[in-house]
């Protein structure tokens, strides 16, 4: 319904229920044209806007990347752990160096303090033993990049 401005002017009759009716239409059409609200608004190449359902749904162009933002603060120091036992570290150390008086009694009490199963005496073989502890699997070889 298009809009046509009446001009009224001191002692000119008109129909009071007329006018008001007539003013009361024009509100209605223009509430029933009106946005209700925001619907979607998505990215795309190109920008666009469209009305669906009564409501304003957009499409707004990819904006180029911005800039690095600053580096944040340094977050809480973790946990450190056990670590290394004195025992471990000394067996580690004397298997290291080559002065281990018994190669093999070391690396023993080594699997038992680290509940590492002795499959046999080889170390390679044990860690690659399927189900093993310490075990090389298929995942931690992808995730090394292996």
């Amino acid at each position: 319904m298009k809009y046509v401005k009446q001009h009224f002017v001191t002692g000119m009759k008109v129909s009071l229920p007329d006018v008001l009716n007539r003013m009361e239409a024009g509100i209605a059409a223009a509430c029933g044209a009106a946005v209700e609200g925001i619907g979607s608004v998505t990215t795309g190449d190109t920008p666009a806007a469209g009305i669906r359902d009564g409501k304003l749904c957009l499409t707004l162009p990819r904006g180029e990347p911005g800039p690095q933002g600053e580096q944040g603060p340094q977050g809480a120091k973790g946990d450190p752990g056990t670590g290394l036992t004195d025992k471990a570290k000394t067996l580690l150390l004397s298997l290291l160096a080559g002065t281990a008086p018994d190669k093999d009694a070391a690396l023993s009490a080594l699997r038992e303090e680290w509940g590492v199963a002795d499959r046999s005496t080889d170390t390679e073989t044990a860690a690659a033993a399927p189900g093993a502890a310490g075990a090389d699997t298929e995942a931690a070889s992808a995730e090394r990049g292996a």
